[in-house]
């Protein structure tokens, strides 16, 4: 099953502030996190207002993460088109103390989306469910063969997904 994350942080390299996956059948995971860092100015005015949720601990989302994704057999296939993306999604998979969440194996693409921007095609910019909603959306849309603006490589690396 295929899986695509978006998250929002506080600015390059900062806290994770938001995580959203979409499974390709629609089903959604999202979790506020607590913010423990001074907001950085441009993501007060466009990420914080957007938020839509309550925010939860870390321990609390990465349990509820592990229970997302224990409703899927597998195999897991993780989708991003930003690095970051994917770092925030791997920390919410370990639990502390040597220990990490399900799934024990899965693969993760990073794909080059020229033209694309998940923000502008997103029906709620820099919200992270709207962002990954817009991320599957479009990649979908083109794995069917409805739209042309991946490239081959992307393409092939998603064909045994």
């Amino acid at each position: 099953m295929r899986y695509y994350i978006d998250t929002e942080f506080n600015g390059s390299g900062g806290q994770p502030i938001s995580i959203a996956l979409v499974r390709q059948d629609g089903a959604e995971f999202y979790e506020v996190l607590h913010a423990h860092e001074l907001i950085v100015p441009w993501v007060g005015e466009h990420v914080m207002p957007f938020l839509d949720k309550e925010p939860v601990d870390r321990a609390n989302a990465t349990k509820r993460l592990q229970k997302f994704l224990r409703k899927d057999d597998g195999p897991h296939s993780f989708i991003a088109d930003w690095p970051e993306d994917l770092v925030h999604f791997f920390n919410l998979l370990m639990r502390g103390h040597g220990r990490r969440n399900d799934p024990l194996q899965f693969r993760c693409l990073l794909l080059d989306l020229p033209g694309f921007d998940t923000a502008s095609a997103s029906a709620r910019p820099h919200n992270a469910l709207a962002d990954a909603h817009s991320l599957m959306a479009y990649v979908e849309a083109n794995l069917r063969g409805e739209r042309d603006g991946m490239c081959a490589a992307d393409l092939a690396l998603l064909a045994g997904v």
